[in-house]
């Protein structure tokens, strides 16, 4: 049995607190609006004090970016969960309406997670990026994976797809660990192309002068995706 001193148990608080606090200020402000001085403010302690804990503001926000990110997925994983095992069509929506509807009301979050990466994060977005990356595929991979082994979907054969393409396609599976042939593998992440370029207009609020209520539209791009995988009827 591991025994955990005082002292690491205080600092474990610590790094908690100033991560929670993080995050609320990200929801209320954005990541623009994070520094470590209010941080600190908030907390009770020096802007000093912080840096025994964490390396500087990026560090802060890579690591509070984790939290966010585990939050999201716990929340995606828990919408397909409650579906029927042999309702693909279920299963993979769940999630994808579940995505909308935390990015339409976390904002703040959606922007520092998938939006332009900002200077305050600096070196750290690349980081927290690659990882949200990974971990959503473990939202929606597994249930293509299981819906590739019992009806296989129309994909593109491998000698029609640039080589280039193909280096990264067999990056990103050994990457993510979702086990699909690559042409399978585009279907997959062109299908995250579609939910997120739908998702992120709403967000970001580039169509409300056009469709200012645009359920209907991500319903209609949602069953045309679930079409081209077979799962629901043209």
């Amino acid at each position: 049995m591991t025994v955990i001193s005082r002292r690491e148990r205080l600092r474990a608080e610590m790094s908690r607190d100033v991560r929670r606090v993080a995050a609320q200020l990200i929801a209320r402000h954005g990541v623009q609006g994070l520094t470590l001085a209010e941080i600190a403010r908030q907390i009770g302690v020096t802007p000093a004090a912080l840096y025994r804990h964490f390396e500087d503001l990026p560090d802060v926000i890579r690591q509070t970016a984790q939290d966010i990110t585990d939050d999201l997925v716990v929340f995606l994983r828990h919408a397909e969960a409650a579906q029927p095992r042999t309702d693909f069509a279920a299963r993979l929506s769940a999630p994808t309406r579940a995505l909308r509807v935390w990015s339409l009301t976390h904002r703040h979050e959606f922007a520092l997670l998938f939006g332009t990466p900002s200077p305050s994060a600096g070196s750290a977005q690349a980081r927290f990026t690659a990882e949200w990356v990974v971990r959503l595929s473990g939202v929606w991979g597994p249930v293509f994976v299981e819906l590739w082994a019992r009806q296989p979907y129309e994909i593109v054969d491998d000698d029609r797809m640039d080589p280039r393409l193909l280096r990264q396609l067999s990056d990103y599976r050994e990457a993510s660990g979702v086990e699909l042939p690559l042409g399978a593998l585009t279907e997959f992440l062109g299908c995250w192309q579609s939910i997120y370029g739908a998702v992120a207009l709403e967000v970001f609020r580039h169509f409300d002068s056009v469709i200012p209520d645009q359920e209907p539209m991500f319903e209609m791009m949602l069953h045309r995706l679930l079409v081209r995988l077979g799962v629901a009827d043209g």
